[in-house]
């Protein structure tokens, strides 16, 4: 894993200095060394910053081009299938340099494949830049999950510059950060911005299996979807219990691929499946792998400590606990908030932080983490409340229904607080839109209206019309309305996952120089869960995760997969009540006053509530917006200022 970037200016004017600026401000991607290559005319460039995992030898540094110039990949991820790829070009006659670099064969497949076959036979998380001379195109290309980040802005005169991270594109001399307020309510809804919007206005960012192509030549653009899961959805298995085999043969390849690498790999090990379930497949391809977990001293209902020490224990694991308490989770947060690049309105973002930084003490690179599992495999109640829901409301005829709904919406509006989630969930049912609109919600619409100060403006920023729907109909086009868990788990598939949890884990990671691998997220997984129906999946039933327990069952005791889920929290309920309370509390008001961005009476009111989820999502965008949009971002690198090589750069 690496950091990427780069620019294309039609008048030639691409510098060195300004593609190393970028580069270092992402320089925690990649401690192992940088690089940078600009063409010839000077009108194309990309700079990287190198995470040795595959092949550490100086062969395999970037950008890297082929030998005769042809062509030039800048590229963040990793290749679980590389060595398989290999021996298809080498049969065909492509000669390598390197003696196993993933880089190279990436860079071979493009070339000799072409950009979309050669996406087609790829098994990893990517997001890189590739050019090819003679075809004079640039394509940004992010995976099919969105494991790996890209975001892009235009430049002025026609150009383009993209980074691996947001903050990357700020040390360009043409681009300042703004506030986009059509974004800034979508924000508040989800807990992040969907995809290709970002929180900066100019500043987009490519969804997963999405590619943007760039003629070189005149400077259009056109982005694409290269891949859908709805598209990809394999025949399913002829029984149940096949199923069941087939998706633990998957889970155990994906873990085999993801524990290659030339360095130590490690496992983030809560107290629940999940990780578990990776823990006893990595530990019969690896001895004694290191695992991390983090403890909440104080705090009984959070800690999941002794779960994962029992885990650990039978699985032979080197364990390490990490203690994270409510002064060290105060004094990380700004941290946190700068590495986030946008605001991920996750109160766990911090404990990934210190789960991270504890992997790098301990010369751990790469970590086995457990996302995605629940958005694959029906993993949440509230799901399973939604579902049920609107099945009921399905059965009600159109027309009488819509009087229904709104009198029932009519009716119960006055005794729920206008923070309710039941309140948004009324308002969807009598606007006849789909009850479920993805797995992380703070904010209805009716509240936003409530919250956002005179400095947003009224807007017109509809954000079912704007996120929803389009992926409604894209659903819609493939799938039938009442497969409501394909449904729930489409969504989160196209947006919480890449634009909230995986952001999560990369830019928390990343800030230590430590790549985290998601075997469940390997598109064989999801094609071969969206090819079931749904009464395998779970869609059914009233148990979450019903498939993925009878394949855990197989490695793990009965009564530890049938266990209450828990899930991956922190404790800031109880920690508003003490000194971190009395720093956050304050801070906020104060920025309500001094931007307008909120109404102080509503957030006075949200306060007195409690909501302490939603106060934290809004306590991190506060943290975000002083250090990005109240400051200039490059005063907050003042090691750019330094431009000296810190290892050979490619010329």
């Amino acid at each position: 894993m690496c950091g990427i970037s780069g620019s294309f200016d039609p008048h030639g004017g691409v510098r060195r200095e300004d593609l190393l600026r970028m580069a270092r401000a992402q320089a925690h991607r990649g401690p192992d060394g940088e690089g940078a290559w600009i063409a010839p005319d000077a009108r194309l460039g990309f700079s990287h910053v190198r995470l040795s995992i595959v092949d550490l030898t100086a062969d395999a540094a970037q950008p890297m081009s082929t030998a005769d110039g042809a062509a030039t990949l800048c590229f963040n991820g990793e290749i679980y299938n590389h060595a398989e790829l290999r021996l298809e070009l080498e049969a065909a006659g492509v000669r390598f340099v390197t003696d196993h670099s993933d880089t190279e064969v990436l860079l071979h497949a493009l070339r000799h494949w072409g950009v979309d076959a050669a996406l087609e036979r790829l098994n990893g998380m990517f997001a890189f830049a590739y050019t090819e001379r003679a075809a004079h195109r640039l394509w940004l290309v992010r995976d099919r999950l969105g494991i790996k980040p890209l975001y892009h802005a235009a430049l002025p005169g026609g150009g383009l510059a993209f980074a691996s991270e947001a903050k990357a594109l700020f040390t360009h001399p043409a681009l300042d950060a703004r506030l986009d307020h059509r974004s800034f309510r979508h924000y508040l809804s989800f807990r992040a911005v969907p995809a290709p919007a970002t929180l900066f206005e100019g500043v987009e960012q490519l969804g997963a299996g999405e590619l943007l192509e760039l003629n070189l030549a005149d400077g259009s653009t056109r982005r694409r979807r290269w891949w859908d899961v709805l598209d990809n959805a394999a025949t399913p298995p002829p029984t149940e219990a096949a199923a069941h085999d087939r998706l633990e043969e998957l889970l155990a390849s994906s873990v085999d691929l993801r524990s290659l690498a030339d360095v130590p790999v490690g496992l983030f090990l809560s107290g629940g499946v999940d990780s578990a379930y990776l823990l006893e497949c990595l530990a019969e391809r690896r001895s004694r792998p290191s695992t991390f977990t983090l403890t909440y001293p104080g705090q009984a209902y959070y800690d999941e400590g002794s779960a994962a020490l029992s885990r650990a224990r039978s699985a032979r694991a080197i364990h390490h606990e990490v203690a994270l308490g409510p002064e060290d989770y105060a004094d990380a947060l700004a941290r946190v908030a700068w590495h986030q690049d946008e605001p991920i309105a996750a109160p766990v973002c911090t404990s990934v932080y210190a789960l991270s930084r504890a992997a790098r003490s301990e010369s751990v690179p790469v970590i086995l983490a457990g996302e995605g599992a629940d958005e694959l495999f029906v993993g949440y109640s509230n799901w399973i409340r939604l579902r049920d829901a609107e099945r009921w409301n399905r059965r009600v005829p159109d027309v009488p229904g819509r009087m229904l709904r709104r009198g029932a919406r009519a009716a119960c509006s006055p005794f729920l607080s206008w923070l309710a989630p039941e309140r948004e969930v009324l308002r969807r049912a009598a606007s006849g839109e789909p009850l479920f609109q993805g797995g992380a919600l703070d904010f209805g619409e009716s509240a936003k209206s409530r919250l956002i100060g005179p400095a947003v403006g009224a807007g017109d920023a509809d954000t079912y019309a704007e996120v929803i729907a389009p992926l409604r109909a894209d659903f819609l086009a493939r799938r039938d309305a009442d497969d409501l868990t394909a449904w729930m788990s489409y969504v989160d598939l196209r947006f919480r996952l890449p634009q909230l949890m995986l952001p999560r884990l990369d830019k928390m990671g990343m800030a230590f120089g430590v790549e985290g691998r998601v075997p469940f997220l390997d598109h064989r997984v999801a094609e071969v869960t969206f090819g079931l129906p749904a009464a395998w999946r779970g869609g059914v039933g009233k148990e979450p995760k019903a498939l993925f327990k009878r394949v855990a069952e197989r490695k793990l005791p009965r009564a530890f997969v049938r266990a209450r889920k828990r899930g991956f929290q922190a404790p800031v309920k109880e920690w508003k009540l003490g000194s971190f309370g009395q720093r956050a509390l304050p801070a906020l008001t104060a920025f309500a006053d001094r931007t307008g961005l909120f109404e102080t009476r509503a957030l006075a009111s949200l306060l007195a509530e409690g909501g302490d989820r939603l106060w934290f999502s809004l306590f991190n965008f506060v943290l975000w917006h002083g250090l990005y949009l109240e400051n200039p971002v490059s005063d907050l690198l003042p090691e750019l200022d330094d431009l000296r090589p810190r290892t050979h750069a490619a010329a």
